[in-house]
């Protein structure tokens, strides 16, 4: 097992490293240490396996098309493992999400989908937890968001914070899992970056997942998480660079 890298601390006397406490999305089942075997893999458009991937009856889909960039994200009942929760199965209660991004445009562009828990980091540790999201509401709406955040104002980093993603080329297609636990919870980066602070409200009845795409691919280095994911330097998403399903109804196990 590969020993994790040193970390940059921020340097402002109100640092803070630690996130909120765990909740929806932070749970990923591919973080043991050593593994060479990626959760998100770029295949030509039309061969991802997430694009046909079954969901159990009380599942929900959505997609939209955003610059070019197609987002598709099935939500279902499910446990670590992919292993369904129903009668009888003992998983712990949570939602599995699938998605694939398909790149439209005649570019290549960076799909910024390996977000590690602690984004103080300055360099992807190996061991990263590759299926992890963050967690907030967002107008009513439950959102399960692969992204960067700003620092937060007045806070500045020894060596920039970085996210893991990878390059999807013209045509390409990129496919990974997420798991989720329930009941919804925020989950957010810690103090020191801007992000949203409201709880999640009990009352919240549709979700959508979002993923931060954008064109930073020379901006890209190898990361030591191998399997062909790239680390970037951490950054809020601008203009459309978010790309959201639509709100759809939360299913029920």
């Amino acid at each position: 097992m590969k020993p994790k890298l040193p970390q940059a601390l921020p340097v402002a006397s109100r640092a803070v490293r630690t996130a909120v406490v765990l909740a929806l999305g932070a749970v990923l089942v591919t973080s043991a240490c050593g593994s060479s075997t990626p959760s998100s893999v770029a295949t030509p458009a039309g061969g991802g396996a997430g694009a046909g991937s079954a969901t159990t009856d009380a599942g929900s889909g959505a997609g939209t098309t955003t610059n070019g960039i197609r987002l598709e994200a099935q939500l279902a009942p499910g446990g670590p493992g992919g292993v369904a929760v129903g009668a009888g199965i003992a998983a712990a209660p949570g939602y599995v999400v699938r998605y694939t991004v398909t790149n439209t445009t005649s570019e290549p562009v960076l799909a910024r989908d390996v977000v590690p828990r602690d984004l103080g980091s300055a360099t992807l540790a190996a061991d990263v937890e590759r299926e992890h999201v963050w967690v907030y509401e967002q107008d009513g709406v439950l959102r399960l968001s692969k992204q960067g955040f700003a620092p937060a104002p007045n806070v500045r980093f020894a060596a920039a914070p970085v996210v893991g993603g990878h390059t999807i080329a013209p045509g390409a297609s990129l496919t990974g899992r997420a798991y989720a636990v329930s009941p919804p919870r925020l989950h957010v980066p810690g103090e020191s970056f801007e992000a949203p602070r409201t709880p999640v409200g009990r009352s919240v009845s549709q979700w959508q997942f979002c993923v931060q795409v954008d064109g930073e691919v020379a901006q890209a280095r190898p990361s030591a998480v191998g399997g062909g994911v790239v680390q970037v330097a951490a950054t809020a998403p601008a203009g459309d660079d978010l790309v959201c399903t639509p709100a759809t109804p939360i299913p029920r196990a």
